[in-house]
């Protein structure tokens, strides 16, 4: 979250997550989903798929794209505030220029919450505000209890992202590989993907670690070098 928002609930922003570094390869759900956030003809809209498919990455796209523009807008990871009030969370949010809200399957059993949310979307209904979500089902799988916010997010754009194929992943990692300065040996990112969880946040992870150790040793990413810092 940007803004007085982001100091007081404590949430941060990655700021390499951009949309010019997510990896669409010729995935057609993840360029529609780039096309349609960017085109911002859609007040109300739902990113979801399973874990690793690139939604908290797509988000946090959002904010930092329009932080850059100077607009004032929020993230919220309720993974991360779910210990929090939810009075407090959503106070104020509707002035925002754009609201992302992450894991909002969260809510689930959870109605004070529900109740908020409902709340924020009646509020910025006839507004200037934006509200995009995120979650790993669809509102269909999510048993609210709150059949009035059911209703709300079901009139919501869907657009299902399916998790990376392990073809995918493999640009993945060459392109973020690219976009860090890495210079990778052939094999690597075949080697990697065949002994780690295959999801985005486990590549970033790896590449993070990876770019930090290459810089200290001044090595370029090979099997022998990857095996060494992972210990695999």
């Amino acid at each position: 979250m940007k803004g007085f928002g982001q100091l007081a609930l404590n949430v941060h922003l990655n700021v390499d997550a951009t949309f010019e570094n997510f990896f669409c390869a010729n995935s057609d759900p993840h360029k529609l989903a780039i096309r349609t956030i960017k085109a911002k003809e859609s007040k109300f809209l739902h990113l979801f798929g399973p874990k690793g498919s690139g939604i908290s990455h797509l988000l946090q796209a959002v904010c930092n794209d329009l932080s850059i523009r100077k607009e004032l807008v929020a993230y919220l990871p309720l993974s991360q505030l779910f210990q929090k009030n939810p009075v407090e969370v959503f106070d104020g949010i509707h002035e925002f220029n754009s609201i992302c809200i992450d894991d909002i399957d969260m809510v689930t059993g959870f109605e004070d919450w529900q109740v908020e949310i409902f709340n924020l979307v009646n509020r910025i209904k006839d507004t200037g505000a934006r509200l995009i979500i995120g979650s790993h089902r669809s509102i269909d799988y999510m048993n609210l209890s709150l059949e009035d916010l059911e209703s709300r997010l079901k009139s919501f754009l869907g657009i299902y992202i399916p998790k990376f194929q392990d073809s995918e992943l493999i640009g993945l990692i060459y392109h973020q590989a690219s976009i860090k300065g890495l210079k990778c040996s052939e094999g690597v990112a075949e080697f990697i993907i065949k002994r780690v969880d295959r999801s985005t946040h486990e590549i970033m992870a790896i590449l993070r670690k990876l770019d930090k150790r290459s810089l200290e040793d001044a090595r370029i990413i090979t099997i022998p070098f990857v095996k060494q810092v992972l210990q695999i």
